[in-house]
Formats: structure tokens, C-alpha cells, sequence
């Protein structure tokens, strides 16, 4: 792995640097274990290792992401073993959970339990405005909506003309940002790696778009056509009852769980459970039009928003280079009940797109049917956007390929999530 991570890291100098791993959240179930839910901590060190020898005037080293409001940050540390690493290095890297709240769930219901300031650089706005990929679609923005989050906060940061995002100061300030993606699937994007990795950039997780109200009938992308008129009532109740009335949302929810029970209605991914009647909502489907819009923003912001935040500069401010784990990823209902698949394999390139693009090959799926990966040519920036899927140079343990995604092998047929089975996978 040390050859790997050698031969991926741009020469110097560098001296403010960020490791981005995904470090979404510790594991609640054996089915879903740690390995195959975080980055693996080994391909950390490794990376850690040869920054430090390879550049010896740092300035600082983090590493730090943005984890879902309701992680137990200090519990994911004990899983997947950073606390070893945390005394190997001491001060020379620090490691930051970089959220600014933190929420538990109980019943379903958040509750604030913490303001923090995770990121010592503190929090930058960051200004798209026309830029941003969600502009397309801003007349939709009143419907715009993150699970668990008041809608006024996100249609706040997101409306016609104005596209806003917060951004961690530690990403802003470096100069080389190592993004370290685990391979998995993912309910509302397809798939999660190099692009989608980059949310954990954000502060706040209410500025976050991650599906729009409604059916596609009537321009939304929450539900499929064919679901049930109970599920979007269903939404609407607890969007109006999780930030307003915990009683009232706890008697909602035995209903929900009765309905869920005499519907055999499945919410947790087992392998068992992804063949029968499985819950397909929140944007959590193959018709999802405003996750990957999202995703390129941030994508964006990481390449070309000044140090201080504020508009983009026309010129990329920072280095960044992706690798993957794939060591063992996830299948399935992803990303937070990955199924491990022992794929064993590592990815990198300085284009997140080429990446991806590998990723989905291996995992059996068509690129073509992944909104994330189909709409390339999309993104505002050619260096990225017009590269070919099947003509980019391929190196693999030393020979050498042209054709991209062509001559990459099939790993594994991963099993897609619910609301993207019999749309995405390649042909037999």
C-alpha cells in the first residue's frame, strides 16, 4: 500500500494539508460494520507516513470531516482504531470532527446536545450564486429539502440567483487536500467516492440539498411515480412535527411503525430485506435530479473558493488528489448499512470523475445511469468534465491502458440500493 500512496502524492511543497476520509458515521450494527463504513484507518497512516517524510516543512496536518449530526464522534474513533494514531503522531496531526452541532436522536426526534466550533480555521460562506449546478432548478427551491432539517434554513441558502454553502475553514486553507473516499453504494446518488466524498467539506448540513417534494408528476424527485400517496403524507407529518412537537411526533411515529409492520415495509438493508418490499423515499432512488447537483457544487468550491471564502476565483486555488478505498467496500443500502465486499483495491487519480467512473465499472453498474457520473459534461470545469469515460489512461499494476472504463474488469456484482435495483447494473 506504501508504493500505492507514494506514487499518488503530488511533489512540493506543501505546507497546510487536509486528509478528507469518509467518516460518516460509527457502526450501530454488526451487519454494517466499521470496515466497511469508514476509510480504512491503515490507508491513513500510510498516507499520514509519507506526507510527513515527504513534506518536511508543513505548516499543519488535519485530518478531519464532517460526520452526520448525529455520530458519536469519540465511539467511531474507538471503532475503527484512530486513537492509535492519535498518539503515534501527538501534535504533529491533529484530528477533527468538523461539525458545528451536535444532535442525538432519541425516538427519532433530534435534540441538540452540543454547539461546537470543530474546525480551528472556524467556517467560511462560500458564494455560487449563477454557478451552481442547482440554479437549473431554482424555481423549485420552496421544495428543496435535507431529512431531519427546517426546510426554512435550506430554501434560505438556496433560491433563485443565490447558492450558498459553509464551508470548513482547515479545506479552505490548505493548499493540498487529500480526499480519501470509500467505495460504497449510495441511496440517493447510486454510488459514493471521490465526488461524492466531498459533502464532508460542509458545516452545516442544512445547506445541503438533497431532494425536492413531490412525485415526478409534479417536478419533484422525493418519491417514485409508482409509491404510495401514505409515504409523501407521511413526510409532510414528520416534517412538521420532528422540529415542533416531540410528543405529537412520538405517537406519529407508533403509527408509522404499525403501517411499516402490516405493509412488510423494510427500512434496515439486509441482504434478506433488499429483495422484498423496501421504503424508497427522501429523494432515494434513481430519479434523484438534485443530489448530484449538490455534489458538483462542492466539487467546485474545493477547487477554485479562495482562502477566505466569498466567490470563486477563475483559477484552482489548491491541489487535490482522490484515493479510494476499496479495500472493503459496501453494497447494498448505502452509505450508512454498507453490506462489506472484499474488493481489495485502491484508486486514485487527480480527477474525481475518472475515479468514479472505474468505481462504477467494478461494481457492475452503467455509468450512464448514474445521474452523478451520466452528467459529466456538466460540470463547469473542462479539465474534468471533458475527459472521455472510455478513452482515459488506465494504469494498472503497471501496464497501461487507453480505454478507459472498457478494460476494467467487473470486481464484483454489487448489490444496488433499493430504489436503484433493475435501473443501474451492467448486463450479464
Amino acid at each position: 500500500m506504501r508504493d500505492f500512496v507514494r506514487s499518488c502524492l503530488p511533489e512540493g511543497p506543501f505546507h497546510r494539508i487536509l486528509l478528507k476520509p469518509n467518516w460518516v458515521k460509527h457502526a450501530e450494527s454488526p451487519e454494517f460494520p466499521i470496515e466497511a463504513l469508514v476509510t480504512d484507518t491503515k490507508m491513513i497512516e500510510e498516507v499520514l507516513d509519507e506526507c510527513l517524510q515527504r513534506y518536511p516543512d508543513v505548516d499543519w496536518i488535519r485530518v478531519g470531516d464532517v460526520p452526520l449530526q448525529s455520530c458519536d464522534f469519540q465511539l467511531l474513533i474507538k471503532q475503527a482504531g484512530l486513537d492509535r494514531l492519535r498518539q503515534k503522531y501527538g501534535s504533529r496531526v491533529q484530528f477533527l470532527d468538523l461539525r458545528r452541532e451536535r444532535w442525538e436522536s432519541q425516538n427519532g426526534f433530534l435534540h441538540l446536545t452540543d454547539k461546537i466550533s470543530g474546525d480551528p480555521e472556524g467556517y467560511r460562506e462560500v458564494v455560487l450564486d449563477q454557478q451552481s449546478l442547482l440554479e437549473e432548478i431554482s424555481h423549485r427551491a420552496s421544495t428543496f429539502r435535507v431529512s431531519d432539517y427546517d426546510p426554512k434554513e435550506t430554501t434560505s441558502k438556496h433560491r433563485q440567483g443565490d447558492h450558498r454553502y459553509l464551508i470548513a475553514g482547515s479545506v479552505l486553507a490548505a493548499d493540498l487536500v487529500i480526499n480519501l473516499p470509500k467505495m460504497k453504494t449510495h441511496q440517493k446518488s447510486g454510488v459514493t467516492g471521490a465526488l461524492k466524498n466531498l459533502v464532508g467539506i460542509n458545516g452545516s448540513k442544512a445547506f445541503l440539498v438533497h431532494h425536492q417534494v413531490g412525485f415526478p408528476s409534479n417536478g419533484g424527485d422525493e418519491f417514485p411515480e409508482e409509491a404510495s400517496r401514505l409515504f409523501f403524507w407521511q413526510a409532510r407529518l414528520r416534517e412538521k412535527l420532528q422540529k415542533g412537537s416531540p410528543w405529537l411526533f412520538r405517537v406519529a411515529k407508533v403509527g408509522w411503525e404499525f403501517l411499516k409492520r402490516i405493509c412488510s415495509i423494510h427500512t434496515l438493508g439486509t441482504r434478506e430485506n433488499l429483495e422484498g418490499n423496501f421504503y424508497v423515499g427522501s429523494g432515494s432512488w434513481h430519479g434523484n435530479d438534485s443530489v448530484w447537483r449538490m455534489v458538483y457544487d462542492l466539487n467546485l468550491i474545493v477547487r477554485f473558493a479562495p482562502s477566505q471564502g466569498g466567490r470563486l476565483a477563475s483559477s484552482a486555488q489548491r491541489t487535490l488528489v482522490s484515493i479510494m478505498d476499496g479495500l472493503v467496500a459496501g453494497e447494498g443500502n448505502g452509505p450508512l448499512q454498507p453490506i462489506p465486499v472484499r474488493t481489495g483495491v485502491l484508486l486514485a487519480s487527480t480527477n474525481s470523475f475518472l475515479i468514479d467512473l472505474a468505481m462504477s465499472k467494478m461494481m457492475g453498474f452503467d455509468y450512464r445511469k448514474i445521474r452523478l457520473l451520466a452528467y459529466q459534461f456538466k460540470f463547469p470545469d473542462p479539465a474534468w468534465a471533458r475527459v472521455s469515460p472510455v478513452e482515459f489512461r488506465v494504469d494498472i499494476k503497471g501496464e497501461t491502458r487507453s480505454d478507459g472504463i472498457l478494460g476494467l474488469p467487473i470486481l464484483h456484482r454489487f448489490l444496488p440500493p433499493p430504489g436503484w435495483r433493475g435501473h443501474v447494473e451492467l448486463p450479464l
